[in-house]
């Protein structure tokens, strides 16, 4: 039972208590639909549980449903259903559990962290939490009203930035300036900027931008501090491929570039450093894009990874990874496909032969197990191999 979650922190009224924003999101294909009538109808239920050693100190639990319209709508893949639960606690180091189970199956993911909830005094920020919607408030008595997207993620080629909000308490002026610093997973600083939260009441507030062609891919996190503070706040955040591929670190996002573009190229943006890659990858896409400018054939290739890590799967490799899968990255989808039954020496087992007639290359795959493992023969191999470098000349 899949899902993703994340743990925001804001001032509450009293310095001797934090609110505890926890954020869940989950698909809709980890959900199991009933019909009813013309719609779908699943629950879930989040279980939460806060402790200090053996004392409990929260414990919630909720019931929750979706109802969809459609059959296609079941099956969405991205983190379209959000659940929180807001807790309010004194500051201190906890154990945190949080568990998420399909009521249609009775399928459960459980997940155990330690919960360092901060005291939030004068010249503090909040945690920064990339979100659906925020609604500033004029106290620290009112409640955080925060819509928050766990998955803090964006997508290469349809969003353009990463936004966060972020609150300020303490007395000062009418605007109080913070610092923001993106940097990779090894510390790298990529990206720095600043931003200006405005007085509304009581409590500063504002959103920090993070532009996608400034930070470029991959797994990063956002680092925020007041100037002349002691304190620094932090978030996780993720510029992926797309809804339907797993989010990763850079290197492993270029990883999946492999078959779309000569070795050499690739190479390029696995080598350039924290500081040089969004400028190395805004040249490689340009260098890659479609004759009218457009990222048509990054969107296409992605589309058949995709198809591939559907239809490929074979034990624990993804599809794409897969002698089919890399074929149908670097070639793109055959004309004919066909399988039939081998009875050569040779090569014995099942066979599937795919046809470029523009490329004028035939590929066969062979299955000689019969498990499914399905790999391209020798001379079928070097064939690709040919094909694909063609591609670049």
């Amino acid at each position: 039972m899949p899902f993703v979650g994340a743990v925001s922190f804001f001032a509450s009224g009293s310095p001797d208590s934090t609110h505890v924003l926890v954020s869940i999101g989950l698909a809709n294909a980890s959900l199991t639909f009933a019909r009813e009538g013309d719609r779908f109808r699943a629950g879930y239920t989040v279980a939460i549980s806060v402790q200090d050693g053996a004392t409990p100190v929260r414990r919630t639990e909720a019931r929750e449903e979706v109802l969809v319209a459609s059959f296609r709508e079941t099956s969405r893949v991205d983190e379209s259903v959000l659940y929180e639960e807001l807790l309010t606690v004194p500051p201190g180091r906890y154990a945190l559990t949080v568990s998420v189970r399909d009521d249609g199956s009775a399928r459960l993911s459980e997940d155990d962290a330690t919960l360092n909830v901060p005291r939030l005094g004068a010249g503090s920020l909040s945690s920064p939490v990339a979100f659906a919607r925020a609604t500033v408030r004029a106290s620290e008595l009112a409640l955080p009203n925060v819509i928050a997207n766990p998955a803090a993620s964006a997508t290469f080629g349809r969003d353009t930035s990463v936004v966060f909000f972020v609150e300020g308490y303490g007395p000062g002026a009418a605007g109080r300036v913070v610092q923001a610093a993106v940097r990779t997973d090894g510390g790298q600083l990529i990206y720095r900027d600043s931003a200006t939260l405005a007085l509304r009441g009581a409590v500063y507030s504002g959103t920090v931008t993070l532009p996608i062609a400034k930070v470029g891919i991959g797994s990063m996190t956002l680092s925020m501090w007041s100037p002349g503070g002691s304190d620094t706040v932090r978030a996780p955040f993720f510029v992926g491929f797309g809804l339907d591929l797993p989010l990763a670190s850079y290197d492993e996002m270029v990883n999946y570039l492999r078959w779309f573009a000569p070795a050499p190229d690739v190479q390029a943006l696995r080598d350039a450093t924290p500081a040089s890659r969004p400028a190395a990858w805004g040249a490689f896409v340009k260098k890659f894009s479609g004759a009218d400018g457009s990222m048509e054939p990054l969107r296409d290739y992605f589309a058949r990874m995709v198809d591939a890590n559907a239809r490929f799967r074979e034990e624990a490799s993804p599809g794409w990874m897969t002698d089919r899968g890399k074929v149908l990255l670097g070639l793109g989808r055959p004309d004919q496909v066909y399988q039939q039954m081998s009875r050569t020496l040779v090569q014995p087992g099942r066979q599937e032969t795919w046809e470029y007639r523009n490329l004028n290359v035939v590929l066969t795959f062979y299955d000689q197990d019969g498990f499914g493992r399905w790999k391209l023969t020798p001379s079928s191999d070097a064939a690709f191999m040919a094909a694909w470098r063609r591609r670049f000349q």
